[in-house]
């Protein structure tokens, strides 16, 4: 994923910057319209970005592989709000499904590369050093998003214990949800597009176990 830095990094800070921008500027419901559109031009360049001749495979194996399980990620996102009731998205003009607004669909695929990047930068070292990477990437980038969301606009906690603003049942499921992710992404990668599909498909059904069984336990805690 060397070859894949620029990609990340610069697409991923043009993605955190405008979702910064926009709730400064506009309002619902032209914002939720314009983070839907920003999200999917985002989409678009990396998967144009992965296109860039055969250099970028690695970048283009992670891409068809995380589109699928970004949208994947509105049905666990949908249990949280409407089962639970402890999530909840600021109708900020966007289409949704099932309360859940459709860029979500997208924005799940930022955080998990930077995820997948990172744990694959060091498995050219070592495969336990990856998965060491993988956890402290997703607690560091999925703590970071958790915690800025409110600001953003995007998503805020409710009726569930948080620390600073963040849950802390969700930050134990998307840290197993990001190792989960990328030892998928190391079985899946250079298979063909249906095999990245059902992969993708089974970490979000993970993940949603986690879900469950991280917010059960808080509250067993708490």
């Amino acid at each position: 994923m060397t070859r894949a830095s620029f990609w990340v990094l610069a697409l991923g800070g043009l993605l955190v910057g405008a979702l910064w921008f926009l709730p400064r500027f506009v309002g619902p419901p032209v914002l939720g319209q314009a983070i839907l559109a920003v999200t999917f031009l985002y989409g678009l360049l990396l998967v144009m970005a992965a296109s860039l001749g055969s250099q970028q495979h690695e970048l283009r194996d992670a891409v068809w592989f995380l589109i699928p399980l970004s949208l994947c990620q509105l049905l666990p996102d949908a249990m949280l709000v409407r089962t639970f009731g402890v999530l909840n998205f600021p109708d900020l003009g966007a289409p949704r499904m099932q309360s859940v607004p459709w860029y979500m669909g997208g924005l799940w695929v930022a955080p998990l590369l930077v995820v997948i990047w990172l744990a694959e930068l060091a498995h050219a070292r070592s495969a336990i050093l990856a998965m060491v990477v993988a956890a402290l990437a997703s607690v560091v980038v999925f703590g970071a998003a958790e915690y800025f969301a409110p600001s953003f606009k995007l998503w805020t906690p409710r009726n569930v214990w948080t620390v600073r603003g963040v849950a802390p049942y969700v930050l134990v499921a998307e840290t197993a949800l990001g190792v989960t992710a990328w030892l998928m992404f190391t079985q899946v990668q250079g298979r063909a597009v249906p095999v990245k599909v059902l992969g993708a498909a089974a970490v979000s059904v993970f993940y949603a176990g986690a879900l469950i069984g991280s917010l059960h336990a808080v509250r067993l805690v708490r």
